[in-house]
Protein backbone atom coordinates (compact mmCIF):
# COMPACT_ATOMS: atom_id res chain seq x y z
CA UNK A 1 0.00 0.00 0.00
CA UNK A 2 2.83 2.26 0.84
CA UNK A 3 4.93 1.05 -2.29
CA UNK A 4 4.75 3.81 -4.09
CA UNK A 5 7.18 5.38 -1.80
CA UNK A 6 9.10 2.25 -3.13
CA UNK A 7 8.57 3.17 -6.58
CA UNK A 8 9.98 6.85 -5.99
CA UNK A 9 13.28 5.04 -4.54
CA UNK A 10 13.34 2.70 -7.18
CA UNK A 11 12.94 5.66 -10.06
CA UNK A 12 15.43 7.52 -7.89
CA UNK A 13 18.47 5.16 -7.85
CA UNK A 14 17.50 5.03 -11.63
CA UNK A 15 17.94 8.59 -12.48
CA UNK A 16 21.21 9.04 -9.53
CA UNK A 17 23.09 6.03 -11.11
CA UNK A 18 25.05 8.11 -13.43
CA UNK A 19 26.47 10.09 -10.51
CA UNK A 20 27.32 7.16 -7.91
CA UNK A 21 27.22 3.31 -7.81
CA UNK A 22 25.29 1.58 -5.48
CA UNK A 23 26.82 0.53 -2.38
CA UNK A 24 27.18 -3.23 -1.39
CA UNK A 25 26.13 -4.20 2.23
CA UNK A 26 27.65 -7.57 2.33
CA UNK A 27 27.25 -7.81 6.02
CA UNK A 28 23.30 -7.62 5.84
CA UNK A 29 22.80 -9.95 3.35
CA UNK A 30 22.21 -12.60 5.29
CA UNK A 31 19.67 -10.93 7.41
CA UNK A 32 18.13 -9.70 3.91
CA UNK A 33 17.48 -13.21 2.98
CA UNK A 34 15.99 -13.97 6.67
CA UNK A 35 14.25 -11.07 6.36
CA UNK A 36 12.22 -12.29 2.84
CA UNK A 37 12.22 -16.03 3.84
CA UNK A 38 10.20 -14.85 6.74
CA UNK A 39 8.39 -12.45 4.72
CA UNK A 40 7.16 -14.74 2.00
CA UNK A 41 6.41 -17.91 4.48
CA UNK A 42 3.97 -15.33 6.47
CA UNK A 43 2.44 -13.92 3.31
CA UNK A 44 1.06 -17.49 1.70
CA UNK A 45 0.22 -18.46 5.27
CA UNK A 46 -1.85 -15.31 5.18
CA UNK A 47 -3.17 -15.86 1.97
CA UNK A 48 -4.49 -19.07 2.81
CA UNK A 49 -5.80 -17.67 6.51
CA UNK A 50 -7.80 -15.60 4.35
CA UNK A 51 -9.07 -18.53 2.20
CA UNK A 52 -9.96 -20.40 4.95
CA UNK A 53 -11.99 -17.71 6.64
CA UNK A 54 -13.90 -17.39 2.89
CA UNK A 55 -14.86 -21.04 2.82
CA UNK A 56 -16.32 -20.69 6.81
CA UNK A 57 -17.74 -17.42 6.34
CA UNK A 58 -18.83 -15.70 3.45
CA UNK A 59 -18.43 -12.24 2.54
CA UNK A 60 -17.77 -10.04 -0.71
CA UNK A 61 -14.86 -8.63 1.30
CA UNK A 62 -13.18 -12.31 1.35
CA UNK A 63 -11.85 -11.88 -2.45
CA UNK A 64 -10.35 -8.01 -2.29
CA UNK A 65 -8.77 -8.74 1.04
CA UNK A 66 -6.95 -11.71 -0.70
CA UNK A 67 -6.37 -10.21 -3.95
CA UNK A 68 -4.83 -7.36 -2.01
CA UNK A 69 -2.46 -9.82 0.29
CA UNK A 70 -1.34 -11.35 -3.26
CA UNK A 71 -0.21 -8.10 -5.08
CA UNK A 72 1.87 -7.08 -1.79
CA UNK A 73 3.67 -10.41 -2.42
CA UNK A 74 3.62 -9.86 -5.60
CA UNK A 75 5.21 -6.43 -6.00
CA UNK A 76 7.89 -7.40 -2.99
CA UNK A 77 8.88 -10.10 -4.97
CA UNK A 78 9.02 -7.97 -8.17
CA UNK A 79 11.27 -5.52 -6.04
CA UNK A 80 13.49 -8.12 -5.30
CA UNK A 81 14.18 -9.50 -8.61
CA UNK A 82 14.77 -5.77 -9.71
CA UNK A 83 17.71 -5.42 -7.60
CA UNK A 84 18.75 -8.72 -8.01
CA UNK A 85 19.29 -7.94 -12.17
CA UNK A 86 20.69 -4.34 -11.39
CA UNK A 87 23.61 -3.42 -12.85
CA UNK A 88 23.68 -6.43 -15.34
CA UNK A 89 24.73 -4.29 -18.23
CA UNK A 90 22.43 -3.59 -21.21
CA UNK A 91 20.26 -6.64 -20.83
CA UNK A 92 19.50 -6.01 -17.58
CA UNK A 93 19.21 -2.18 -17.62
CA UNK A 94 16.31 -3.04 -20.42
CA UNK A 95 14.95 -5.73 -17.72
CA UNK A 96 14.96 -3.30 -14.90
CA UNK A 97 13.04 -0.75 -16.79
CA UNK A 98 10.25 -3.61 -17.67
CA UNK A 99 10.46 -4.41 -14.15
CA UNK A 100 9.31 -0.88 -12.74
CA UNK A 101 7.15 -0.51 -14.62
CA UNK A 102 5.68 -3.84 -13.92
CA UNK A 103 5.81 -2.81 -10.26
CA UNK A 104 3.85 0.41 -10.73
CA UNK A 105 1.10 -1.47 -12.70
CA UNK A 106 0.84 -3.37 -9.36
CA UNK A 107 0.73 -0.55 -7.28
CA UNK A 108 -1.95 0.79 -8.87
CA UNK A 109 -3.74 -2.00 -8.44
CA UNK A 110 -3.47 -2.56 -5.17
CA UNK A 111 -4.80 1.29 -4.49
CA UNK A 112 -7.76 -0.39 -6.85
CA UNK A 113 -8.83 -2.89 -4.78
CA UNK A 114 -8.18 -0.57 -1.32
CA UNK A 115 -11.23 1.53 -2.91
CA UNK A 116 -13.35 -1.70 -3.64
CA UNK A 117 -12.39 -2.43 -0.14
CA UNK A 118 -13.54 0.84 1.46
CA UNK A 119 -16.85 0.42 -0.87
CA UNK A 120 -17.75 -3.03 0.74
CA UNK A 121 -16.89 -2.08 4.57
CA UNK A 122 -18.51 1.07 4.95
CA UNK A 123 -22.06 1.14 5.35
CA UNK A 124 -24.02 4.10 3.13
CA UNK A 125 -23.77 7.60 4.39
CA UNK A 126 -24.82 10.72 2.29
CA UNK A 127 -23.45 12.73 5.32
CA UNK A 128 -21.36 15.53 3.80
CA UNK A 129 -18.80 14.44 6.54
CA UNK A 130 -17.75 10.74 4.96
CA UNK A 131 -14.63 9.29 5.71
CA UNK A 132 -15.04 6.33 3.51
CA UNK A 133 -15.47 9.16 0.54
CA UNK A 134 -12.51 11.01 1.70
CA UNK A 135 -10.40 7.67 1.69
CA UNK A 136 -11.89 6.83 -1.73
CA UNK A 137 -10.92 10.33 -3.12
CA UNK A 138 -7.06 10.08 -1.41
CA UNK A 139 -6.77 6.59 -2.67
CA UNK A 140 -8.04 7.86 -6.63
CA UNK A 141 -4.96 10.71 -6.03
CA UNK A 142 -2.61 8.19 -4.89
CA UNK A 143 -3.19 6.36 -8.48
CA UNK A 144 -2.87 9.23 -10.27
CA UNK A 145 0.45 10.13 -8.72
CA UNK A 146 1.38 6.58 -9.21
CA UNK A 147 0.71 6.84 -13.14
CA UNK A 148 2.79 10.88 -12.97
CA UNK A 149 5.04 8.52 -11.73
CA UNK A 150 5.74 6.61 -14.90
CA UNK A 151 5.35 9.74 -17.25
CA UNK A 152 7.72 11.44 -15.82
CA UNK A 153 10.02 8.23 -15.33
CA UNK A 154 9.64 7.69 -19.78
CA UNK A 155 10.88 11.68 -19.83
CA UNK A 156 12.60 13.33 -17.07
CA UNK A 157 13.51 10.44 -14.51
CA UNK A 158 15.90 12.87 -12.44
CA UNK A 159 12.42 14.69 -11.96
CA UNK A 160 11.43 11.81 -9.33
CA UNK A 161 14.56 12.54 -6.85
CA UNK A 162 13.44 16.24 -6.52
CA UNK A 163 12.98 16.64 -2.94
CA UNK A 164 9.83 18.67 -3.15
CA UNK A 165 8.34 15.62 -5.52
CA UNK A 166 9.20 13.07 -2.96
CA UNK A 167 7.80 15.04 -0.16
CA UNK A 168 4.30 15.46 -2.00
CA UNK A 169 4.45 11.63 -2.80
CA UNK A 170 4.99 11.01 0.94
CA UNK A 171 2.28 13.21 2.45
CA UNK A 172 -0.41 12.08 -0.26
CA UNK A 173 0.43 8.34 1.08
CA UNK A 174 0.51 9.23 4.04
CA UNK A 175 -2.67 10.59 4.38
CA UNK A 176 -4.44 8.18 2.10
CA UNK A 177 -2.81 5.52 4.19
CA UNK A 178 -4.26 6.75 7.33
CA UNK A 179 -8.26 7.50 5.83
CA UNK A 180 -8.18 3.81 4.41
CA UNK A 181 -7.33 3.06 8.64
CA UNK A 182 -9.85 4.83 9.92
CA UNK A 183 -12.47 3.36 7.25
CA UNK A 184 -11.29 0.02 8.25
CA UNK A 185 -11.68 0.80 12.42
CA UNK A 186 -15.38 2.27 11.52
CA UNK A 187 -18.80 1.06 11.60
CA UNK A 188 -18.88 -1.86 9.26
CA UNK A 189 -21.38 -2.30 6.64
CA UNK A 190 -24.38 -4.70 8.91
CA UNK A 191 -24.37 -7.13 5.54
CA UNK A 192 -20.60 -8.52 6.20
CA UNK A 193 -20.32 -11.03 8.78
CA UNK A 194 -19.24 -9.46 12.13
CA UNK A 195 -15.96 -12.20 12.09
CA UNK A 196 -14.72 -10.22 9.65
CA UNK A 197 -14.88 -6.98 12.44
CA UNK A 198 -11.23 -7.88 14.22
CA UNK A 199 -9.52 -8.04 11.33
CA UNK A 200 -10.38 -5.06 10.01
CA UNK A 201 -9.91 -2.99 12.89
CA UNK A 202 -6.46 -5.09 13.01
CA UNK A 203 -5.44 -3.80 9.58
CA UNK A 204 -6.62 -0.37 10.03
CA UNK A 205 -4.79 0.22 13.22
CA UNK A 206 -1.86 -1.06 10.99
CA UNK A 207 -2.67 1.54 7.97
CA UNK A 208 -2.82 4.29 10.79
CA UNK A 209 0.53 3.64 12.97
CA UNK A 210 2.60 3.32 9.94
CA UNK A 211 1.06 5.54 7.86
CA UNK A 212 3.99 7.74 8.21
CA UNK A 213 6.86 5.40 7.49
CA UNK A 214 7.97 6.94 4.40
CA UNK A 215 8.50 10.20 5.96
CA UNK A 216 10.24 8.22 8.71
CA UNK A 217 12.39 6.50 5.82
CA UNK A 218 13.09 9.81 3.54
CA UNK A 219 14.52 11.75 7.38
CA UNK A 220 17.05 8.67 7.91
CA UNK A 221 18.28 7.95 3.51
CA UNK A 222 18.41 12.26 3.65
CA UNK A 223 20.60 12.15 7.02
CA UNK A 224 23.15 9.91 5.14
CA UNK A 225 22.26 6.67 7.54
CA UNK A 226 23.38 3.75 5.71
CA UNK A 227 20.82 2.10 4.51
CA UNK A 228 20.20 -1.28 2.63
CA UNK A 229 18.47 -0.52 -0.95
CA UNK A 230 16.68 -4.00 -1.51
CA UNK A 231 14.23 -3.21 2.06
CA UNK A 232 12.32 -0.73 2.50
CA UNK A 233 10.48 0.41 5.84
CA UNK A 234 7.68 0.03 3.74
CA UNK A 235 8.07 -3.97 3.90
CA UNK A 236 7.54 -3.88 7.85
CA UNK A 237 4.12 -2.55 7.17
CA UNK A 238 3.55 -5.49 4.97
CA UNK A 239 4.93 -8.42 7.22
CA UNK A 240 2.87 -6.83 9.96
CA UNK A 241 -0.38 -7.52 7.03
CA UNK A 242 0.99 -11.21 6.83
CA UNK A 243 1.12 -11.62 10.44
CA UNK A 244 -2.99 -10.11 10.98
CA UNK A 245 -4.13 -12.51 8.18
CA UNK A 246 -2.42 -15.13 9.64
CA UNK A 247 -4.60 -14.61 12.82
CA UNK A 248 -7.96 -14.64 10.74
CA UNK A 249 -7.32 -18.16 10.46
CA UNK A 250 -6.22 -18.97 14.05
CA UNK A 251 -9.27 -17.07 15.41
CA UNK A 252 -11.51 -18.51 13.19
CA UNK A 253 -10.58 -21.79 14.00
CA UNK A 254 -9.99 -21.29 18.02
CA UNK A 255 -10.90 -23.60 20.22
CA UNK A 256 -14.13 -22.72 22.23
CA UNK A 257 -14.32 -18.98 19.73
CA UNK A 258 -17.69 -18.13 18.72
CA UNK A 259 -16.91 -17.94 15.46
CA UNK A 260 -16.24 -21.93 15.25
CA UNK A 261 -20.07 -22.10 15.38
CA UNK A 262 -21.03 -19.49 12.81
CA UNK A 263 -25.20 -20.01 12.05
CA UNK A 264 -26.58 -18.60 9.24
CA UNK A 265 -30.23 -19.62 10.14
CA UNK A 266 -31.91 -21.77 12.25
CA UNK A 267 -33.48 -24.91 10.77
CA UNK A 268 -37.49 -24.44 10.33
CA UNK A 269 -37.78 -28.33 12.17
CA UNK A 270 -35.61 -27.52 15.43
CA UNK A 271 -37.60 -24.33 15.49
CA UNK A 272 -40.71 -26.09 16.03
CA UNK A 273 -39.07 -28.69 17.67
CA UNK A 274 -37.85 -26.07 20.59
CA UNK A 275 -40.57 -24.13 20.60
CA UNK A 276 -38.52 -20.89 19.47
CA UNK A 277 -40.15 -17.79 19.46
CA UNK A 278 -39.52 -15.00 15.71
CA UNK A 279 -37.70 -13.32 18.29
CA UNK A 280 -35.36 -15.77 19.81
CA UNK A 281 -34.61 -17.31 16.13
CA UNK A 282 -33.99 -13.66 14.89
CA UNK A 283 -31.36 -13.42 18.50
CA UNK A 284 -29.83 -17.32 17.52
CA UNK A 285 -28.93 -16.21 14.23
CA UNK A 286 -26.87 -12.95 15.15
CA UNK A 287 -25.37 -14.83 18.13
CA UNK A 288 -24.43 -17.22 14.95
CA UNK A 289 -23.14 -14.49 12.89
CA UNK A 290 -20.84 -13.60 15.95
CA UNK A 291 -22.51 -10.49 17.09
CA UNK A 292 -22.80 -9.31 20.86
CA UNK A 293 -25.13 -8.56 22.85
CA UNK A 294 -24.36 -4.87 22.48
CA UNK A 295 -24.59 -5.06 18.86
CA UNK A 296 -28.09 -7.49 18.88
CA UNK A 297 -29.30 -4.88 21.07
CA UNK A 298 -28.24 -1.77 18.64
CA UNK A 299 -29.77 -4.05 15.40
CA UNK A 300 -32.66 -4.92 16.78
CA UNK A 301 -33.11 -1.04 18.87
CA UNK A 302 -33.86 -2.90 22.28
CA UNK A 303 -31.86 -2.43 25.51
CA UNK A 304 -28.63 -4.75 26.55
CA UNK A 305 -31.10 -6.38 29.04
CA UNK A 306 -33.84 -7.55 27.16
CA UNK A 307 -31.06 -9.14 25.03
CA UNK A 308 -29.73 -10.94 28.31
CA UNK A 309 -33.66 -12.12 29.29
CA UNK A 310 -34.18 -13.69 25.78
CA UNK A 311 -30.78 -15.41 25.36
CA UNK A 312 -31.38 -17.05 28.54
CA UNK A 313 -34.51 -18.00 27.63
CA UNK A 314 -32.77 -19.81 24.52
CA UNK A 315 -30.75 -21.63 26.91
CA UNK A 316 -33.41 -22.75 28.73
CA UNK A 317 -35.42 -24.38 25.83
CA UNK A 318 -32.49 -25.69 24.13
CA UNK A 319 -30.61 -27.00 27.50
CA UNK A 320 -27.15 -24.96 26.43
CA UNK A 321 -24.82 -23.81 29.01
CA UNK A 322 -22.51 -20.81 26.44
CA UNK A 323 -22.94 -19.89 23.48
CA UNK A 324 -20.99 -22.49 21.51
CA UNK A 325 -23.43 -25.37 23.01
CA UNK A 326 -26.25 -23.25 21.80
CA UNK A 327 -25.37 -22.74 18.44
CA UNK A 328 -24.31 -27.05 18.33
CA UNK A 329 -28.12 -27.56 19.70
CA UNK A 330 -30.03 -24.99 17.14
CA UNK A 331 -28.09 -27.32 14.34
CA UNK A 332 -29.92 -30.58 15.41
Amino acid sequence: MGAITTDVRLVRLQADRGSHTIPEVSGMQQFLMVFYVVFFSTGFMGGAALILLNIRVRSRLSRPLLLFQLLFLLGTGLILVYFSVQGNGALGRAVEGILLGVIMSTNLAIWGVVIVIIRRVAPRSRGKRNPALVAQVLALLVILKTAANVVVMATTPAAVAEDAWLLGTHLLVALAMASFGIVLRGPVNPKEPSAFQPLLKAYGTLAIVLAPLGFVEYALQSAGVPWLEEISLDHVLYLAWNVVSMSAAVRLFRPGSQESGVLESVPEERVRALGLSPREVEIATMIGRGLTNKEIAERLFISPGTVRTHIYNLYQKVGAGNRVELLNMLRG
